[in-house]
């Protein structure tokens, strides 16, 4: 297993799927525009170093990962997930401390979706991460997002992720 980094959205070719994009494939579900998101957002942010996209593989296929946000306003675990085969055998753990360790803050902001809330409480909770919001109606009409060591900011105007 490896637990590596990527820094900017050029990758080597023997990993095309390293920047990311096919990371976040699937996840539109939960979060309407992700991949305008990740485009517009995170690909920037990886080249001039906001950003950090954290994976864990093994040799053939993804493990678990994270992007992460770094402003001076802000420290945002912005996307964690474990592959649910390999839930429960710290993976999550390792991209949590790897996190922590990047965005160089005890308690960074994390959202998590109502639908999976309990697959994360144990790992919050264990880590020391303080529910402070409930955001019904945040990126999704009828839908709540958990908000954990911080709020997020008023209403969005549609389905723009942060």
């Amino acid at each position: 297993m490896h637990l590596h980094h990527v820094d900017s959205a050029p990758v080597a070719p023997a990993r095309p799927d390293s920047n990311g994009l096919s990371l976040i494939s699937g996840f539109d579900a939960l979060y309407p525009d992700i991949e305008h998101w990740f485009a517009s957002k995170v690909a920037p942010g990886l080249s001039d170093g906001s950003r950090r996209l954290l994976i864990e593989r093994d040799l053939d296929s993804v493990r678990g990962f994270a992007i992460l946000k770094k402003e001076a306003h802000e420290r945002k675990i912005c996307t964690l997930w474990v592959r649910p085969d390999q839930r429960r055998r710290g993976v999550g753990q390792r991209l949590i401390d790897e996190s922590i360790a990047w965005l160089e803050c005890e308690k960074p902001m994390l959202t998590v979706p109502e639908e999976a809330i309990l697959d994360f409480w144990g790992l919050l909770t264990r880590n020391g991460f303080e529910l402070r919001q409930r955001a019904v109606n945040y990126y999704r009409l009828g839908r709540c997002e958990y908000v954990f060591n911080g709020r997020l900011p008023g209403p969005l105007d549609g389905a723009i992720m942060q």
